[in-house]
């Protein structure tokens, strides 16, 4: 559990998660869960197909999270926030829920104002609730605005990065697999060449399984094309993969 949290700081930590301070308009889908935390059943009250109906009311495109996404949802999480209903302190005679808004690296983007009921049938009172607290959402302006441009650019600045690279005499040649990132045998010694945008990572056959971006912080890396890290904590090497979900922390044996 401690390395988890580790690794959840470490993601909020590196300059890519500036994708968590974007303006909603640059988010296109909410994703909403069939059921929440503090009830028992799927959506119980309907409460869930009522959270999906608001964002939808409001613009977004919606989906539950059991649902068969779009491609390029598919392909990239981070085009969508994740909503939930939490259950708030209720007093004696109040139901109270707030409304949150994760990006794809599970970091609150947004909260609401807690919404309240004092009405005793319980769905009543949560279906009150759920729609007073929305009214912190709905308050606000939303119009799509993607940002496909801005990620043309960093993308070009990253294959410019790539483009550049002289293969030096003592390096075989090797050309970048299409293939997952091959780390599931702890035998398996990997072996860092160092490039102008951080590292190349290759096997013995040589062959490139993963290339790491260099980040602002020590001994953490983006790993190219993957919402993955790779990171150093107590003199082992890790590989962290999120999408949409942290995933345990797989170790590496890596030669720098």
């Amino acid at each position: 559990m401690k390395k988890k949290l580790a690794v959840l700081i470490l993601f909020l930590s590196i300059g890519f998660t500036a994708i968590a301070q974007k303006d909603f308009n640059n988010y296109k889908y909410v994703i909403v869960p069939l059921k929440y935390d503090f009830l028992n059943e799927k959506d119980q009250y309907r409460l869930n197909t009522l959270t999906r109906h608001l964002f939808k009311q409001k613009g977004f495109v919606t989906f539950f999270d059991e649902e068969q996404f779009p491609e390029e949802l598919n392909k990239d999480r981070c085009k969508a926030l994740f909503a939930n209903v939490e259950k708030g302190k209720s007093g004696l005679f109040a139901t109270k829920v707030d409304i949150t808004l994760k990006d794809c690296f599970g970091k609150e983007v947004f909260r609401t104002e807690t919404g309240s009921s004092r009405k005793k049938d319980f769905k009543e009172a949560y279906v009150e609730a759920v729609r007073e607290a929305f009214s912190s959402i709905e308050v606000m302006d939303y119009e799509y605005q993607p940002l496909e441009e801005k990620n043309e650019k960093d993308d070009d600045v990253i294959e410019s990065a790539v483009d550049i690279v002289e293969v030096e005499a003592k390096e075989p040649e090797v050309k970048p697999s299409t293939e997952s990132v091959d780390i599931e045998s702890k035998d398996t010694t990997l072996y860092a060449q160092e490039k102008p945008y951080g590292y190349q990572v290759v096997d013995a056959t040589p062959k490139v399984v993963m290339q790491l971006l260099n980040t602002s912080a020590q001994n953490v890396f983006l790993v190219k094309d993957k919402n993955a890290i790779v990171y150093k904590e107590d003199g082992f090497w890790y590989y962290s993969e999120n999408n949409g979900e942290l995933k345990e922390p797989k170790t590496l044996d890596i030669k720098f």
